[in-house]
């Protein structure tokens, strides 16, 4: 699997969500997918690891990155990580812990800094579940 294979499943699997790819070489650091559902929207910066780190977090997030995701939550904006290590975990972490998680957390704060998160795959119920938490 790799980034565009995880944005695949994605489109495919949270099909409530109108969602929409972004490629900006001008914007530097604004997320991968844009998405929306009934007037609520937001942005998801998608990461992909192969498989866990053996120290700290590094997932391979940008400092503009995250610096993108802060400001767009200063102003009120949705924005988050979405996280797979492999084939075995899916990870959501909002944006305003960007910073944290550009600064290599342990994996003990990395687990704290989540949202959502689901060991295994996903079953069309996680994926719901996962929606729900992107529009509320």
């Amino acid at each position: 699997m790799s980034e565009k294979n995880f944005w695949v499943l994605l489109r495919t699997s949270m099909r409530k969500l109108k969602m929409y790819r972004v490629e900006n070489r001008v914007m530097k650091g604004m997320p991968d997918v844009h998405y929306i559902r009934e007037g609520s929207s937001g942005w998801i910066e998608l990461k992909y690891m192969k498989s866990w780190p053996k120290t700290r977090m590094s997932t391979g997030l940008k400092l503009n990155q995250s610096f993108w995701l802060k400001e767009y939550d200063e102003h009120k904006g949705k924005c988050w990580i979405l996280i797979r290590v492999g084939r075995d975990f899916i990870g959501l972490i909002n944006g305003n812990n960007a910073k944290r998680l550009f600064d290599r957390p342990s994996r003990k704060d990395f687990f704290e800094m989540l949202d959502y998160k689901k060991m295994g795959n996903m079953t069309k119920e996680d994926w719901d579940e996962l929606q729900a938490i992107l529009i509320a």
